[in-house]
Protein backbone atom coordinates (compact mmCIF):
# COMPACT_ATOMS: atom_id res chain seq x y z
CA UNK A 1 0.00 0.00 0.00
CA UNK A 2 1.25 3.46 -0.92
CA UNK A 3 2.39 6.47 1.70
CA UNK A 4 0.21 9.34 0.03
CA UNK A 5 2.59 12.55 -0.21
CA UNK A 6 2.39 15.27 2.38
CA UNK A 7 -0.41 17.62 0.71
CA UNK A 8 -2.82 18.28 3.11
CA UNK A 9 -2.75 18.92 7.21
CA UNK A 10 -4.73 19.65 10.11
CA UNK A 11 -2.08 20.23 12.76
CA UNK A 12 -2.12 20.46 16.73
CA UNK A 13 -0.10 21.19 19.69
CA UNK A 14 0.85 18.01 21.23
CA UNK A 15 3.37 16.94 23.85
CA UNK A 16 4.35 13.33 22.98
CA UNK A 17 7.18 11.11 24.06
CA UNK A 18 10.48 10.45 22.80
CA UNK A 19 11.30 8.10 19.89
CA UNK A 20 12.21 5.39 21.85
CA UNK A 21 9.36 5.66 24.27
CA UNK A 22 6.57 6.27 21.48
CA UNK A 23 7.56 3.29 19.78
CA UNK A 24 6.71 1.23 23.00
CA UNK A 25 3.50 2.72 22.79
CA UNK A 26 2.29 1.73 19.78
CA UNK A 27 3.65 -1.71 19.82
CA UNK A 28 0.69 -2.26 21.85
CA UNK A 29 -1.73 -1.77 18.65
CA UNK A 30 -0.37 -3.88 16.34
CA UNK A 31 -1.84 -4.27 12.60
CA UNK A 32 -4.19 -7.32 12.22
CA UNK A 33 -6.68 -7.98 9.64
CA UNK A 34 -10.41 -6.66 10.09
CA UNK A 35 -12.86 -8.93 12.01
CA UNK A 36 -15.49 -10.40 10.48
CA UNK A 37 -18.30 -8.43 12.11
CA UNK A 38 -16.03 -5.66 12.81
CA UNK A 39 -16.75 -2.15 10.67
CA UNK A 40 -13.67 -0.68 11.11
CA UNK A 41 -10.15 -1.10 12.98
CA UNK A 42 -7.18 1.39 12.78
CA UNK A 43 -3.40 0.25 13.80
CA UNK A 44 -0.14 1.24 14.02
CA UNK A 45 2.05 0.08 10.88
CA UNK A 46 5.98 0.13 10.01
CA UNK A 47 6.30 3.01 7.26
CA UNK A 48 6.23 1.08 4.15
CA UNK A 49 9.43 3.03 2.55
CA UNK A 50 11.69 2.88 5.64
CA UNK A 51 10.39 0.24 7.14
CA UNK A 52 10.53 2.03 10.85
CA UNK A 53 7.69 1.70 13.35
CA UNK A 54 9.09 5.57 14.06
CA UNK A 55 10.66 6.85 11.61
CA UNK A 56 13.49 9.29 12.90
CA UNK A 57 13.47 13.15 11.17
CA UNK A 58 15.25 15.98 11.68
CA UNK A 59 13.59 17.64 15.02
CA UNK A 60 10.79 15.19 15.08
CA UNK A 61 9.80 11.72 13.70
CA UNK A 62 6.81 10.56 11.58
CA UNK A 63 4.54 7.33 12.39
CA UNK A 64 2.23 5.79 10.28
CA UNK A 65 -1.62 4.92 11.21
CA UNK A 66 -3.47 2.05 8.89
CA UNK A 67 -7.39 2.56 8.59
CA UNK A 68 -9.54 -0.29 7.17
CA UNK A 69 -13.13 -0.17 6.68
CA UNK A 70 -15.72 -1.87 5.17
CA UNK A 71 -17.99 -0.26 2.94
CA UNK A 72 -21.55 -0.86 3.55
CA UNK A 73 -23.63 1.78 1.25
CA UNK A 74 -26.34 3.53 3.15
CA UNK A 75 -29.06 2.09 0.66
CA UNK A 76 -28.40 -1.40 0.69
CA UNK A 77 -28.93 -1.25 4.45
CA UNK A 78 -32.45 0.90 4.66
CA UNK A 79 -33.46 -1.63 1.50
CA UNK A 80 -32.39 -4.89 3.44
CA UNK A 81 -34.03 -3.85 6.46
CA UNK A 82 -37.45 -2.53 4.85
CA UNK A 83 -37.41 -6.15 3.55
CA UNK A 84 -37.13 -7.70 6.85
CA UNK A 85 -39.40 -5.38 8.64
CA UNK A 86 -42.24 -6.05 5.81
CA UNK A 87 -41.83 -9.54 6.24
CA UNK A 88 -42.13 -9.36 9.93
CA UNK A 89 -45.25 -7.49 9.80
CA UNK A 90 -46.63 -9.89 7.67
CA UNK A 91 -46.06 -12.61 9.87
CA UNK A 92 -47.36 -10.58 12.31
CA UNK A 93 -50.00 -8.65 11.22
CA UNK A 94 -48.93 -5.68 13.23
CA UNK A 95 -46.62 -2.62 12.42
CA UNK A 96 -43.08 -3.06 13.63
CA UNK A 97 -42.22 -0.55 16.61
CA UNK A 98 -39.45 2.09 16.21
CA UNK A 99 -36.96 0.70 18.78
CA UNK A 100 -37.47 -2.83 17.06
CA UNK A 101 -36.51 -1.46 13.84
CA UNK A 102 -32.88 0.27 14.93
CA UNK A 103 -32.43 -3.41 16.26
CA UNK A 104 -33.28 -5.13 12.76
CA UNK A 105 -31.12 -2.08 10.73
CA UNK A 106 -28.03 -2.96 13.65
CA UNK A 107 -28.46 -7.07 12.79
CA UNK A 108 -28.48 -6.10 8.80
CA UNK A 109 -25.29 -4.34 9.11
CA UNK A 110 -23.49 -7.05 10.87
CA UNK A 111 -24.63 -9.52 8.03
CA UNK A 112 -23.40 -7.19 5.39
CA UNK A 113 -20.50 -6.50 7.21
CA UNK A 114 -19.29 -10.14 6.80
CA UNK A 115 -18.92 -9.68 2.84
CA UNK A 116 -18.56 -5.67 2.54
CA UNK A 117 -15.21 -4.53 0.53
CA UNK A 118 -13.22 -3.33 2.40
CA UNK A 119 -11.07 0.04 2.27
CA UNK A 120 -7.97 0.58 3.75
CA UNK A 121 -5.78 3.74 3.41
CA UNK A 122 -3.12 4.98 5.60
CA UNK A 123 -2.04 8.25 7.33
CA UNK A 124 0.76 10.13 8.06
CA UNK A 125 1.45 12.01 10.97
CA UNK A 126 4.67 13.85 11.17
CA UNK A 127 5.71 15.56 14.46
CA UNK A 128 8.17 18.34 15.49
CA UNK A 129 9.56 17.38 19.03
CA UNK A 130 10.95 21.21 19.39
CA UNK A 131 7.73 23.10 18.56
CA UNK A 132 5.57 20.32 20.13
CA UNK A 133 3.25 20.20 16.45
CA UNK A 134 1.74 17.55 15.49
CA UNK A 135 0.71 17.33 11.58
CA UNK A 136 -1.67 14.98 10.14
CA UNK A 137 -1.53 14.80 6.60
CA UNK A 138 -5.48 14.86 6.05
CA UNK A 139 -7.93 17.70 5.59
CA UNK A 140 -10.80 15.32 6.87
CA UNK A 141 -11.27 16.13 10.66
CA UNK A 142 -12.49 12.75 11.74
CA UNK A 143 -9.59 11.10 10.30
CA UNK A 144 -7.32 13.88 11.99
CA UNK A 145 -9.15 12.96 15.29
CA UNK A 146 -9.20 9.21 14.71
CA UNK A 147 -5.19 9.79 14.73
CA UNK A 148 -4.82 11.89 17.72
CA UNK A 149 -7.51 9.13 19.40
CA UNK A 150 -5.53 6.14 18.42
CA UNK A 151 -2.19 8.23 20.10
CA UNK A 152 -4.25 9.01 23.45
CA UNK A 153 -5.31 5.41 23.57
CA UNK A 154 -2.26 3.54 23.66
CA UNK A 155 0.07 6.55 25.09
CA UNK A 156 -2.52 7.84 27.81
CA UNK A 157 -2.88 11.08 28.92
CA UNK A 158 -1.05 13.58 26.37
CA UNK A 159 -1.46 17.35 25.93
CA UNK A 160 -3.22 17.65 22.54
CA UNK A 161 -4.64 21.55 21.70
CA UNK A 162 -6.17 22.20 18.26
CA UNK A 163 -4.47 25.42 16.78
CA UNK A 164 -7.62 27.55 16.46
CA UNK A 165 -7.62 30.93 15.26
CA UNK A 166 -10.06 33.16 16.25
CA UNK A 167 -12.53 34.65 13.56
CA UNK A 168 -10.10 33.69 11.26
CA UNK A 169 -12.33 34.78 8.16
CA UNK A 170 -12.51 38.25 9.06
CA UNK A 171 -8.27 38.22 9.75
CA UNK A 172 -7.78 37.09 6.62
CA UNK A 173 -10.58 39.75 5.15
CA UNK A 174 -9.17 42.59 7.11
CA UNK A 175 -5.82 41.90 5.63
CA UNK A 176 -6.76 41.15 2.23
CA UNK A 177 -7.85 44.64 2.46
CA UNK A 178 -5.37 46.11 3.68
CA UNK A 179 -3.10 44.60 1.15
CA UNK A 180 -5.32 45.41 -1.68
CA UNK A 181 -5.28 49.46 -0.41
CA UNK A 182 -1.06 49.02 -0.38
CA UNK A 183 -0.36 47.74 2.95
CA UNK A 184 2.79 46.30 2.42
CA UNK A 185 2.55 44.47 5.79
CA UNK A 186 -0.46 43.06 6.00
CA UNK A 187 0.83 39.36 5.34
CA UNK A 188 4.00 40.06 6.33
CA UNK A 189 6.67 36.79 5.54
CA UNK A 190 3.85 35.64 3.27
CA UNK A 191 3.07 36.16 -0.44
CA UNK A 192 -0.53 35.76 -1.85
CA UNK A 193 -0.79 33.37 -4.54
CA UNK A 194 -3.44 32.74 -7.00
CA UNK A 195 -6.50 31.43 -5.57
CA UNK A 196 -8.74 33.02 -3.04
CA UNK A 197 -12.24 32.01 -2.18
CA UNK A 198 -14.82 34.67 -0.86
CA UNK A 199 -18.48 33.98 0.41
CA UNK A 200 -21.46 35.96 2.13
CA UNK A 201 -24.72 34.66 3.43
CA UNK A 202 -27.59 36.53 1.97
CA UNK A 203 -30.84 34.91 0.86
CA UNK A 204 -28.63 31.71 0.20
CA UNK A 205 -24.71 31.20 0.28
CA UNK A 206 -23.06 32.98 -2.36
CA UNK A 207 -19.57 31.94 -3.48
CA UNK A 208 -17.10 33.28 -5.54
CA UNK A 209 -13.86 31.92 -6.51
CA UNK A 210 -11.04 33.19 -8.17
CA UNK A 211 -7.90 31.33 -9.95
CA UNK A 212 -5.80 33.99 -11.14
CA UNK A 213 -2.58 36.24 -10.07
CA UNK A 214 -4.60 38.35 -7.74
CA UNK A 215 -3.18 41.72 -8.86
CA UNK A 216 -5.05 41.08 -12.02
CA UNK A 217 -8.39 40.83 -9.92
CA UNK A 218 -7.19 42.96 -7.56
CA UNK A 219 -10.38 45.50 -8.16
CA UNK A 220 -13.23 43.02 -8.69
CA UNK A 221 -11.81 41.59 -5.27
CA UNK A 222 -12.09 44.77 -3.49
CA UNK A 223 -15.51 45.00 -4.60
CA UNK A 224 -16.62 41.82 -3.72
CA UNK A 225 -15.49 42.46 0.03
CA UNK A 226 -16.93 45.91 0.26
CA UNK A 227 -20.33 44.29 -0.93
CA UNK A 228 -19.86 41.81 2.24
CA UNK A 229 -18.00 38.76 1.51
CA UNK A 230 -15.70 37.18 3.56
CA UNK A 231 -12.28 35.03 3.04
CA UNK A 232 -13.07 31.51 3.29
CA UNK A 233 -10.05 29.73 1.78
CA UNK A 234 -6.59 31.65 0.30
CA UNK A 235 -3.66 30.62 -1.11
CA UNK A 236 -0.22 31.94 0.46
CA UNK A 237 3.23 31.38 -0.01
CA UNK A 238 6.17 31.60 2.48
CA UNK A 239 9.73 30.28 2.13
CA UNK A 240 8.93 28.31 -0.75
CA UNK A 241 5.96 26.69 0.41
CA UNK A 242 3.03 27.13 -1.51
CA UNK A 243 -0.34 25.96 0.51
CA UNK A 244 -4.33 26.33 0.95
CA UNK A 245 -5.80 28.28 4.13
CA UNK A 246 -8.98 27.27 4.74
CA UNK A 247 -10.94 29.22 7.62
CA UNK A 248 -10.55 26.46 10.17
CA UNK A 249 -6.59 26.80 9.88
CA UNK A 250 -6.63 23.40 7.40
CA UNK A 251 -4.09 23.24 5.08
CA UNK A 252 -4.89 21.98 1.47
CA UNK A 253 -2.41 21.96 -1.94
CA UNK A 254 0.56 21.92 -0.10
CA UNK A 255 3.22 21.66 -1.89
CA UNK A 256 6.94 22.02 -0.09
CA UNK A 257 10.48 22.28 -2.18
CA UNK A 258 11.29 19.06 -3.83
CA UNK A 259 14.97 17.80 -3.46
CA UNK A 260 17.46 16.78 -5.67
CA UNK A 261 19.01 13.29 -4.71
CA UNK A 262 22.42 11.24 -5.89
CA UNK A 263 20.85 7.75 -7.51
CA UNK A 264 22.84 5.81 -5.05
CA UNK A 265 20.77 7.39 -2.12
CA UNK A 266 18.51 4.47 -1.52
CA UNK A 267 14.40 5.01 -1.03
CA UNK A 268 14.52 5.07 3.06
CA UNK A 269 17.19 7.91 3.06
CA UNK A 270 15.16 10.34 0.51
CA UNK A 271 11.99 9.32 1.92
CA UNK A 272 13.56 10.55 5.43
CA UNK A 273 15.26 13.84 3.79
CA UNK A 274 12.52 15.14 2.05
CA UNK A 275 10.00 14.65 5.32
CA UNK A 276 12.54 16.39 7.38
CA UNK A 277 12.68 18.82 4.86
CA UNK A 278 8.90 19.07 4.92
CA UNK A 279 8.50 19.39 8.53
CA UNK A 280 10.94 21.71 8.63
CA UNK A 281 9.00 24.14 6.35
CA UNK A 282 5.47 23.69 7.34
CA UNK A 283 6.65 24.19 10.85
CA UNK A 284 8.27 27.50 10.13
CA UNK A 285 4.47 27.93 7.97
CA UNK A 286 2.46 27.26 11.09
CA UNK A 287 4.62 28.73 13.37
CA UNK A 288 4.62 32.22 11.04
CA UNK A 289 0.52 32.35 10.60
CA UNK A 290 0.34 31.53 14.36
CA UNK A 291 2.19 35.34 14.89
CA UNK A 292 0.92 37.06 11.68
CA UNK A 293 -2.90 35.99 13.20
CA UNK A 294 -2.18 36.59 16.66
CA UNK A 295 -3.06 33.11 17.96
CA UNK A 296 -2.18 32.40 22.02
CA UNK A 297 -1.80 29.36 23.43
CA UNK A 298 -4.11 28.51 26.19
CA UNK A 299 -2.97 29.24 29.36
CA UNK A 300 -4.68 26.27 31.44
CA UNK A 301 -3.70 23.66 28.76
CA UNK A 302 -5.64 20.21 30.50
CA UNK A 303 -4.19 16.43 29.81
CA UNK A 304 -6.70 14.89 26.86
CA UNK A 305 -9.27 11.96 27.99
Amino acid sequence: MKLPKFRSAIVYRATLPSIEAVEGHLMELPYADIGETEFSRSSFVPNPVTGELVTPLTGGYAIVIRHDQKIIPTQVVIRETQERVNAIEQLRGEKVKRIERRQISAHVKVDLSKKAFVKSALILALYNSEDNLLVINTSNKNIASLACGLLIKVIGSIKTETIHVSDIKNGLTTRLQNHLAGNSEAFDGFAIGDYIQLSRNAEQKEIIRYSAEHISVAAEVEESLSSGFTVDQMELVSAGVHFLLTENFHFRRIDTQDHTFNAEDDRAYQWRHQASADLFQFSNVVNGLCDLLSYKDPQDQKPAA
